[in-house]
Formats: structure tokens, sequence, C-alpha cells
């Protein structure tokens, strides 16, 4: 009977956890949704922001730069084609880290995507980042790609484990570099939509700034 009473306490904590990081994701799922939204309001020129929940975004025929990110950068993936235009960006609303691996595995069977030899991540926003996954995605980017790393400035339990994985990723490899937005942009709450995520048009330059100064670094 205690073991019955244990198993089922233990159900229910695990459920509750579970429900509460459902929740979560959908908040932020429609908070990116209502964001990209005010992106669009405050664009100060046409196409600099986008209202869908996925782009695949590019200009040229031959890119020279590959931008996987989430939400963040879905909705202002026009103005980073207009600060980097010889750029393919693929974002998307909720995309986890675990996602993105499977999604780049994906974009290198297209012969301009497996060219590219310099990688945007824009991930672990949405959720944690294990080393396991880490590597999976440096196996495929392999030592000649160079890969920047954009460290997420957000306000959820899951931040610290991803600041840890992404510090460690870049002491393992010389290859990756790290975007340090979580500090860069930590005390500017004025560059944020309410949500403390999402960055509003002051904040996307920012951090675009920033990402353009780390790669000429």
């Amino acid at each position: 009977m205690i073991k019955m009473i244990r198993l089922t306490v233990v159900f229910f904590v695990t459920a509750f956890f579970c429900c509460s990081s459902a929740l979560a994701d959908r908040y932020l799922d429609r908070a990116a949704m209502l964001d990209m939204k005010q992106d669009i309001s405050v664009a100060p020129a046409t196409g600099y922001a986008w209202g869908q929940s996925h782009c695949l975004r590019y200009r040229v025929s031959q890119p020279n730069v590959l931008i996987l990110g989430d939400s963040i950068f879905d909705g202002w993936s026009g103005y980073l084609l207009h600060v980097f235009p010889k750029a393919v960006v693929d974002a998307r609303v909720g995309r986890q880290f675990s996602t993105g691996v499977t999604d780049y595995r994906n974009l290198l069977h297209y012969q301009g995507i497996s060219r590219i030899n310099t990688i945007v991540l824009e991930l672990g926003t949405n959720g944690t980042v294990t080393k396991s996954q880490v590597q999976r995605m440096m196996r495929m980017a392999g030592n000649h790609r160079m890969v920047y790393w954009i460290t997420p400035l957000v306000p959820r339990p899951w931040q610290a484990e991803v600041l840890r994985t992404a510090h460690w990723a870049a002491a393992h490899y010389k290859n990756i570099r790290l975007v340090r937005w979580h500090s860069f942009a930590n005390g500017h709450p004025n560059w944020f939509w309410s949500d403390g995520v999402h960055p509003n048009w002051d904040g996307i330059q920012h951090l675009v700034g920033l990402l353009k100064f780390s790669m000429k670094k």
C-alpha cells in the first residue's frame, strides 16, 4: 500500500512538471507570435520583420552563412538578410537545439548548404541543451566550419544549464565561438518586448551588431 502511494505521488509530481514544461513551451510560442506582430509594426523598412512561424529565406544562389534560429531570428529574419545579404536564414518558432541538429542534418543534403563554412546558432531559448546534442551538431559541422553560438538571455529555469553547456562547448571545440548575448543584453530591459525574451527594434540591432562584431573578430 505504501509503495502504491509513493508511486502515485511520483506519478503526479512527474505529470505536474511535464505539464508545467508544456505550458511554458506553449506560452513562449504564443508570446513569440505576438511579438513578431509587434516586430512588423515597428520595423523601419518593409521586409525587415516576418510574421510566419517558420522561414527559410535567402537572396543569393551561393550563400556563405547559415543562420539556424528560433522565433527571435524568425521574426527579424528580413533584417538579418539586410545585414548578412549572403546568408540563409532558417528559423522556426519553438525550435530547440535538438530540433536544430536534425534540421541541420536535413539541410546538408542540399549542395548549396553543404558548402557553407560559417554557421550561426541562435538556439537555447526554448529549452535545455545537452553535451550529446552539441557533439552531434559538431560531428556534422566538422573541423573546417566556424560555429558562432549566440548565448540566450531567457528568464527561464533552463538558462543556467544552457550557458554551462555553451561554455563547455567553447572550451571543447576550437571552432566554436560564443556570442555572449546573455551578458551583453543583461540589464537592458528596454531592448525587449514585455516577455523579456524577444528583442524589439532596438534590441535586434544590438544583437545583430554583436553577432557581426564577433564574426569579424
